[in-house]
């Protein structure tokens, strides 16, 4: 079983900055807490917050900037500002990266049919047991799909080559990450802590700024992959405490003179049984290699959906349409992941109950959700359309009170076809352009307002040319099936003679004497005489020519039966 772990030693940071430049009034500077700034988190549920934090809290997370000032996990506040006089101190939950590993997990439904994560859990008794905040991802029988084309491929060239796109993948979402493949998800996560910590000790040693460090990761990612069945020579360099045992045993072997997991292989199994209690088996097999642990996967929402929460209720288009933004980049990845698109999206707003303009004797519960739908004629996937649609519907949104939280879903999904780019043919641009125009014009004329023009199957001239919606069943191409296929019938019903460029909505009725006929047309007797009941009109003894009146050139009708003529289009 072949498992990729993607070690994510920086997430909290990385959340923590992120909310500071969402409620911030310019940027993450105002906060006190940008890139470069030294940052230290303390994970505690509420009531605590930032206002009551007391100089003896312990830290749980630092950034790699307060840890090149000396500022280590486990310190107290007091004793890490005297290291760093300009250290930012911040609490976050312990469920606080919960939605971003959920959203990482989908983004990495592209790489392989099974995903997990775990979160780190600082504090706790059985912290030893805690990998980090990892995601995990089940490779197995995929490294053919990645391997070069070119060449003869290696034996793990394909692994390599996936390892560095899932590397790219998460780098691109701004997550610091380290990824390693091995045989067993705790080996492999094992793997990419330590070669984390490897590079931020490295990085430190070095020197240099948090712009250098972030550039040299994006250059040369972190990514370790060990060959199936060596799983003990990866982690026989890793100091014991890499592996899943309490920081009191890695001491005591330690001090025992058994620094590394090789060693730890070679002492008696008996005597370490009795030092590491019930943990030995898995401690041992670990350092062994043998890792079977199973993957408990993790199955995503079946309607993909993305929330946040607002500091104060806001009222403004501009700022809801930021507020959009940051939850269709969240929705595209998930639907990327995926491998859909989205059919229909709907924007829930949550509004101020104190503040809600509505009557009082109203259900405060209902009023208080405003929707936004939207059925897109095209289906959308990509961050930068759905968002496109969803702008002039919120900028034409009357809101009853301000918006304290919203939430986005893409309510209806279709799968995503898949193509590969050719090097050697030109790509229509059509075909990525007008998803897209044809969801904006949708959203700002409606629905129904947006469509095409079909030829009708009849001969009846005005219901020649239809409006037909532009959805996804009408983009779908007709079935084929013997000589009477949609396609056919349309093919067959189409007329040599001229037809109008436009059609009157009501014919107007012109004197005889004033029509100088150029050209007969057609003539229809009885057309469709099965759709009428008994008693009924029918169209009969009509014909269509091409005449000059004193407006132009006209398509005009002549009654056989009372000789009227009726002007019911143009030639343009």
């Amino acid at each position: 079983m072949r498992i990729a772990a993607i070690s994510l030693p920086e997430l909290r940071v990385e959340v923590v900055r992120e909310l500071a430049r969402a409620k911030a009034d310019t940027d993450a500077e105002a906060m006190g807490v940008r890139e470069g700034i030294p940052l230290a988190i303390v994970v505690a549920a509420p009531p605590l917050t930032e206002a009551n934090l007391l100089g003896n809290t312990r830290l749980d997370v630092v950034s790699r900037e307060a840890s090149a000032l000396g500022v280590h996990p486990g310190q107290t506040i007091a004793q890490a500002r005297a290291r760093a006089p300009a250290l930012a101190v911040r609490v976050v939950r312990p469920d606080a990266v919960q939605g971003v590993l959920e959203r990482l997990a989908e983004v990495s439904l592209a790489f392989g049919a099974t995903v997990s994560f775990a979160n780190a859990r600082p504090g706790e008794a059985d912290a030893s047991t805690s990998y980090g905040d990892v995601v995990w991802v089940d490779v197995t029988g995929c490294a053919h799909l990645h391997a070069p084309r070119d060449r003869a491929p290696g034996a793990h060239d394909g692994e390599a080559i996936l390892a560095a796109r899932l590397a790219h993948v998460f780098g691109g979402l701004g997550h610091s990450c380290a990824v390693a493949i091995a045989d067993g998800p705790r080996v492999a996560a094992i793997l990419a802590c330590a070669a984390a910590r490897a590079r931020r000790a490295r990085a430190h040693a070095v020197g240099g700024g948090a712009r250098q460090r972030r550039l040299e990761e994006e250059v040369e990612p972190l990514l370790v992959v060990v060959p199936p069945g060596k799983n003990a020579l990866a982690l026989a360099p890793l100091p014991v405490s890499a592996l899943p045992i309490g920081a009191d045993d890695a001491r005591w072997l330690t001090k025992l003179g058994v620094p590394t997991s090789a060693e730890l292989r070679a002492l008696p199994r008996s005597a370490l049984a009795t030092r590491l209690g019930a943990r030995a088996a898995v401690v041992l097999g670990l350092a062994d290699g043998e890792d079977r642990a199973p993957l408990a996967p993790y199955v995503p929402p079946e309607v993909p959906e993305e929330g946040v929460s607002l500091e104060y209720g806001v009222e403004g288009s501009e700022a809801l349409t930021f507020v959009a933004k940051t939850l269709t980049d969240r929705l595209a990845t998930r639907l990327a992941g995926r491998a859909v698109a989205a059919s229909r999206i709907e924007l829930d707003l949550v509004l101020d109950v104190a503040l809600l303009r509505s009557d009082p004797e109203s259900d405060h519960a209902r009023d208080r959700i405003q929707r936004i739908a939207i059925d897109l004629p095209a289906p959308l996937s990509s961050a930068s359309d759905l968002l496109a649609a969803l702008r002039p519907k919120i900028e034409r949104a009357v809101l009853r009170a301000p918006v304290l939280s919203a939430k986005l879903r893409a309510a209806s999904l279709v799968h995503k076809p898949q193509a590969a780019l050719s090097l050697f043919e030109p790509q229509p641009k059509a075909e990525r352009a007008l998803p897209r125009l044809v969801a904006e014009l949708a959203a700002d004329l409606g629905e129904g307002a947006v469509g095409k023009l079909s030829v009708g199957d009849t001969w009846v001239p005005e219901d020649r040319s239809r409006f037909v919606r532009l959805d996804i069943k009408a983009t779908a191409k007709p079935r084929s099936v013997d000589t009477g296929t949609h396609a056919s019938r349309a093919r067959r019903l189409l007329a040599s003679v001229p037809e109008p460029s436009r059609i009157l909505a009501e014919p107007v009725l012109v004197p005889r004497d004033t029509v100088k006929v150029i050209r007969h047309l057609s003539r229809l007797e009885a057309v469709g005489w099965w759709k009428h009941l008994p008693g009924e009109g029918q169209r009969k003894g009509v014909d269509y020519v091409h005449a000059w009146v004193d407006e132009g050139s006209a398509w005009v009708e002549i009654d056989r039966a009372t000789g009227q003529t009726r002007v019911c289009g143009w030639f343009d």
